[in-house]
């Protein structure tokens, strides 16, 4: 039967050279096929390797010769380099699932089993459903040419959906908080929705002892000793059912090069066809059609298959948008010698003052000596320059690392152990890992501070000259986004055209789709709103760059943001009066907050992604995810023009603060933030929370958060901020600071690239010291290519940007107006950039 052959095929697997084995002509052949395709309709020179792979296998099984084969035979190379399942450690990593009505499953309507042996709790492994084999050794056989593939086990549907959203290739699903929490959800919702009664004796699948014990006590109690192999075969079937959609097994296999994925995939078909038909059990001499929900299958895809000629799965024919992209790169990196030379020599090739001409100028914009020395300079950048930025602006992004390596380090095989995680099981101080995500609205909160605080200080610049006001409009737009997307486009052509060809592994299919799907919507990441529409909105479909959601949100922010701000600007030049100007503000915090309350509490929306609570799953179902939803995030954004406001207004100006009233403000400023990180810690570990409690969470920790934080930008701002000031606005923090906006871009990209070759090529266990390690290879590493990304692509794309903008404008307004602007065009910068 098919599920005996399902787990023969673990054992087969598990069959090491040198056994003896006292006739070889014993082994049953079809059980080769589980090596290899021989059944179904595949290509004939696939089922003639497939032979060849067999024969050789057969014949080099020892039969009690004194003179084994010398050397490694190149079948048994490929056989050793499959996976293998069960794995080691099989048996230590598993959760009680139940009690199960056995009458349920077995779908009787009247049920003679005693309630000793009626319910029973599954003993299911759920970690350890990983293993990728050795990609190397398959790819390295000599004489049989060969193809490595990513095999999967899917089971029957059990009522609690599919299996955890997958990768395109490698782990077995993409290892994050939100998919953490879906599994928690998962598992129990499996168990409410069955037959839950006091705890009784568990079916233990991994002790063929007590299930073969179980089994005689259901045979006895039902009298059914003839369909016994039928009974078996479906309680295994639940196992393997519930197996499948927890832990999602899948192995890596050798095959002889000639078979595509087609013809393994029909191979496995026909070996499992047996689990498309209904299980019959006659009791009492009526005969019982128990049907199956769904089939069992062993499936891979061309994308998760790889040769030794073409190891990482890139396009055999180098597309042409990678050859632009090459062009481009080799024009940039022209410039950038030249511009080099050019600025080191300049001062030794003339004595003569003569003015550079405009050419030059644009070539000097690529000196790599100008710009590191300006991103390495500890220098404030103006007088205006809030220095405390600097500190928060590295802190918040290394905190988003440190969230996204932790999340890499959880694609382990001890899921068992990484799950108590989720539940508080590594104490509240963990809660500044797994409720990382504040980190972003930070970013949101600078972004609304510096663009209020630079966009008021212009408008008053610019009087009651209509002229001016119109270019301001026009600048606050078009410098915006020249500024994020000519970097932004530039990086992402390094995801298109140079990571797929860097290296490879079992993985790599991640690396090379994020490639694919950056040429497919790039259109929509460079028009910011990939996140927005439905084709694009999915990232298990839309793989480019997933971080980039955040330049989504920015951009909409800045662009919806001068509804705020004009009002606010020109009340208070009418009337010299704040109260109008706060009043919009208010009234604008309070829309979008009620927005939030209200699509939180009506989707029954959990108070965090990495966070399961029982009986608040949500049914949120718009394409606009609620945790990447502008509408959503924009009250951090409200709370930063708030403060810009408030900055601009008591610019230059000392502001008096009562030394209670600072201490005061500063304990209500940490208990807020602590609240927000740490605040969930109890819910995490009771697994309870109201629907109305969730939705107070979501409702107003951006306010809490947000405010918080805006209370320690003002106070450091005007001098109250002590030794968190001298900390935050410390020097040292400022080149750091400027590598934000690169990092941020390329950090996901590495720890893709680390999970897809290094992650996925063997199996590895989960613990807090290599997520340390993780974190701080991570951490260097992505420093390291955004500081060569700033000083190639981000810096010189803000000097000729500039030049070009000085340029433009020359030609429009006088010198003087020239003048005025020429602040606004260097000055209006997002926060993850200096």
């Amino acid at each position: 039967m098919w599920m005996k052959s399902v787990f023969q095929f673990g054992f087969f697997l598990s069959i090491s050279y040198g056994q003896e084995t006292s006739d070889a002509t014993t082994l049953d052949m079809d059980q080769f096929a589980w090596l290899t395709p021989l059944f179904g309709n595949i290509s004939e020179q696939c089922e003639q390797d497939s032979i060849l792979y067999r024969d050789q296998l057969i014949s080099i099984i020892p039969k009690g010769r004194a003179d084994p084969t010398p050397g490694i035979p190149p079948a048994l190379q490929m056989f050793d380099a499959n996976g293998r399942l069960p794995m080691e450690g099989f048996l230590s990593d598993s959760i009680d699932i139940g009690p199960l009505d056995l009458c349920q499953i077995l779908n009787l309507d009247s049920c003679s089993l005693p309630n000793a042996i009626r319910y029973v709790t599954l003993k299911l492994p759920i970690g350890f459903t990983s293993n990728p084999g050795s990609y190397e050794e398959c790819l390295s056989t000599t004489e049989l040419e060969t193809r490595y593939c990513t095999v999967k086990l899917k089971g029957p549907d059990i009522g609690i959906g599919g299996g955890l959203p997958t990768r395109p290739g490698g782990r077995n699903f993409i290892p994050n908080l939100e998919n953490y929490s879906q599994l928690l959800q998962k598992i129990d919702l499996f168990r409410r929705s069955k037959n839950l009664s006091p705890q009784l004796p568990a079916l233990n699948l991994l002790d063929p002892q007590n299930f073969n014990k179980t089994l005689e006590l259901i045979s006895e109690a039902l009298d059914i000793d003839e369909e016994m192999e039928n009974l078996q075969e479906q309680i295994l079937l639940l196992f393997v059912s519930v197996y499948s959609a927890i832990g999602q097994p899948q192995i890596g296999m050798c095959f002889p090069k000639s078979c595509s994925a087609e013809d393994i995939n029909e191979n496995y078909k026909v070996l499992t066809a047996n689990s498309f038909n209904p299980i019959e059990i006659t009791l009492n001499g009526t005969t019982f059609q128990i049907p199956l929900t769904s089939n069992l299958t062993i499936e891979t895809t061309a994308k998760i298959c790889f040769t030794n000629e073409n190891r990482s799965g890139v396009p055999d024919k180098m597309p042409l948008v990678n050859i632009l992209f090459y062009a481009v790169f080799a024009l940039i990196g022209v410039f950038t010698i030249a511009g080099t030379l050019y600025d080191l020599l300049q001062p030794h090739l003339s004595k003569d003052k003569k003015e550079t001409s405009f050419f030059l100028k644009i070539v000097l914009c690529f000196s790599a000596y100008t710009n590191g020395k300006r991103l390495l300079s500890t220098t404030a950048a103006g007088s205006d320059h809030l220095g405390c930025l600097n500190g928060m602006r590295f802190i918040s992004m290394t905190w988003v690392v440190l969230g996204h390596s932790f999340t890499s380090s959880l694609a382990a095989r001890n899921i068992g152990t990484i799950l108590p995680l989720f539940t508080g099981g590594a104490g509240m101080a963990f809660e500044a890992v797994l409720n990382a995500l504040p980190s972003v609205d930070t970013f949101f909160l600078m972004s609304g501070i510096l663009t209020a605080f630079i966009l008021f200080k212009e408008l008053d610049k610019c009087g009651y000259d209509g002229t001016k006001h119109t270019i301001t409009f026009i600048m606050y737009y078009v410098h915006r986004y020249l500024r994020l997307t000519l970097p932004y486009v530039l990086i992402m052509g390094v995801v298109i055209s140079v990571l797929p060809y860097t290296f490879y592994g079992p993985g790599w299919a991640t690396v090379v789709r994020a490639g694919e799907d950056c040429k497919t919507n790039g259109w929509a990441h460079l028009l910011y709103i990939h996140t927005l529409l439905k084709s694009t909105a999915d990232q298990n479909n839309n793989t480019c760059m997933i971080v980039t959601w955040y330049l989504v949100d920015d951009m909409v922010f800045h662009w919806f943001s001068p509804l705020i701000i004009y009002p606010m600007f020109f009340a208070y030049k009418k009337t010299k009066r704040h109260l109008y100007g706060l009043a919009w503000w208010s009234f604008a915090t309070l829309c979008f907050t009620f927005c939030v309350f209200y699509i939180a509490y009506t989707t029954h929306q959990p108070p965090s992604t990495a966070t399961n609570v029982p009986g608040l799953e949500t049914n949120y179902t718009y394409h606009v995810s609620f945790y990447f939803a502008p509408w959503t995030r924009y009250q951090a954004y409200l709370v930063g023009i708030l403060l810009g406001y408030i900055l601009h207004h008591t610019r230059g100006k000392t502001v008096t603060i009562d030394e209670k009233v600072n201490i005061l403000m500063w304990q209500v400023a940490f208990l807020g933030a602590f609240g927000v990180v740490y605040g969930l810690y109890n819910v995490r570990a009771s697994q309870e929370m109201t629907l109305f409690a969730a939705t107070m969470y979501n409702t107003f920790q951006r306010l809490a958060w947000n405010g918080a934080l805006a209370w320690v930008i003002f106070s450091c701002a005007k001098g109250y901020g002590g030794m968190v000031n001298d900390f935050l606005s410390w020097s040292a923090f400022a080149p750091l600071a400027r590598l934000t906006f690169c990092t941020y871009l390329i950090h996901m990209e590495i720890i893709k690239m680390f999970e897809a070759s290094v992650l996925s090529s063997f199996p590895n266990d989960f613990s807090m010291w290599t997520q340390v390690w993780y974190f701080l290879g991570t951490l260097l590493i992505s420093l390291t290519v955004a500081f060569v990304f700033a000083v190639v692509f981000e810096s010189p794309s803000v000097r000729v940007e500039k030049l070009v903008v000085e340029s433009l404008l020359s030609s429009i307004v006088s010198g003087k107006s020239k003048s005025t602007l020429n602040g606004q065009t260097l000055t209006l910068k997002a926060p993850l950039q200096a």
